[in-house]
């Protein structure tokens, strides 16, 4: 059976998360053995030595990474999408905003992330330092964009509960087999949640969220 053993998260100083250490009967080291062969293929042309090497800096750079579960996700997350900031971080993966912030000092001390770009305020923003977008070396110009606007969009209370009526027709009907949904059906979705905004503005931008999740809308 596999140990439990406590795990401090160096990003967050939580002592409370636990690690799993899996005994040989838990794990599939074949999916691992798979992995360390197509690194010593990408190596086949250095010397062993050189090879160890490359792993072994590899094998760092992942506890580096893994040993904080904050870290990781946030780590991840800038893997999929190449650039974020702070808020959508803490939004998307449901992280509080201290953590947040010591993820990105983290990922920042390892030259993982720089800043691409500060956000511009809205009018209506308290005072305090601009938000900024983070990204990765390789991030695009375009996935820069994106992260900008969608910092933007999880500001709108009206967006998030959109995005909450979306989620809510893809679990309740898409999942199960459905690609497509009525204008009338979402308008009917939201009148049932009992939103307290105008249906028409947040049908709009549920029909919009689900249609980027390649949901065809039917007006």
């Amino acid at each position: 059976m596999a140990r439990s053993f406590p795990l401090k998260d160096p990003s967050t100083g939580d002592k409370s998360r636990s690690v799993n250490r899996p005994s040989l009967d838990d794990t599939n080291f074949v999916k691992y053995t798979q992995v360390f062969r197509k690194l010593l293929l990408l190596n086949e042309k250095n010397d062993l030595s050189t090879t160890l090497k490359n792993i072994q800096e590899l094998l760092n750079f992942s506890e580096n990474i893994f040993s904080s579960p904050a870290v990781a996700e946030s780590f991840l997350y800038f893997c999929l999408h190449g650039a974020a900031t702070a808020w959508v971080l803490q939004t998307e993966l449901n992280m509080p905003e201290a953590t947040v912030y010591r993820t990105i000092k983290r990922l920042r001390a390892l030259n993982l992330i720089s800043p691409a770009v500060k956000v511009a305020k809205i009018q209506s923003s308290k005072g305090g330092p601009r938000p900024t977008v983070w990204s990765l070396e390789s991030a695009s110009g375009d996935e820069i964009a994106s992260a900008l606007k969608h910092h933007y969009k999880l500001l709108s209370p009206k967006y998030r509960v959109a995005e909450e009526v979306a989620q809510t027709i893809l679990d309740q009907y898409i999942n199960k087999g459905k690609e497509e949904i009525s204008y009338r059906d979402i308008v009917q979705q939201i009148k049932d949640m009992k939103i307290p905004f105008k249906a028409p503005d947040i049908a709009e931008l549920t029909a919009q969220y689900l249609g980027e999740r390649g949901v065809k809308v039917w007006r």
